[in-house]
């Protein structure tokens, strides 16, 4: 399992794994435009923590309390909420957090970068969430990198996000 791929590595195979963004930064890179170096944490690295802290489980509790179409925008804020805490509260597992902590280092040595989201389906032909899940710039260091990775994947969950998806 690769839980986190240079974007010189991604290839139309792993479209799948690292969504529109990052696969957009590997073709321009391979077509020789400038762009900032960058590191795409892979969807199995999300599955893999929401699977082993069993956050998986606990969303689909909180999506499932009742029917999504018939909660009100206060009950979907509620449910964003409590699924955003789950994701604060549970930190990423060692093996994960080893194995992109190690390439994260090596990679930026400390340098500021920008945390984003890069989701399967995020821009697709038929969706569209620019500008709903969270962003972080000026992060720095491993340790730092990996808080807001869970911020992101947390943003993956906001009441904006789960209302533009019943949209």
């Amino acid at each position: 399992m690769k839980f986190i791929l240079p974007i010189e590595e991604i290839t139309e195979d792993d479209r799948p794994r690292v969504g529109g963004k990052a696969f957009a930064l590997a073709v321009m890179t391979r077509k020789g435009l400038r762009v900032p170096p960058a590191l795409c944490v892979t969807t199995e690295a999300y599955r893999e923590y929401v699977q082993s802290t069993k956050l998986g489980e606990k969303i689909l509790i909180e999506l499932h309390r009742k029917a999504f179409e018939d909660m009100r925008w206060e009950e979907i804020w509620d449910t964003a909420l409590r699924v955003r805490n789950f994701f604060l509260q549970t930190p990423i597992p060692e093996e994960i957090r080893n194995a992109i902590a190690l390439l994260l280092q090596s990679f930026f040595s400390g340098d500021p970068v920008a945390v984003r989201s890069s989701a399967p389906g995020e821009d697709a032909a038929q969706t569209s969430f620019a500008g709903l899940h969270e962003s972080y710039i000026q992060v720095s260091g491993a340790e730092s990198i990996l808080e807001h990775i869970r911020l992101v994947w947390a943003s993956l969950w906001s009441d904006r996000a789960l209302l533009y998806r019943q949209e």
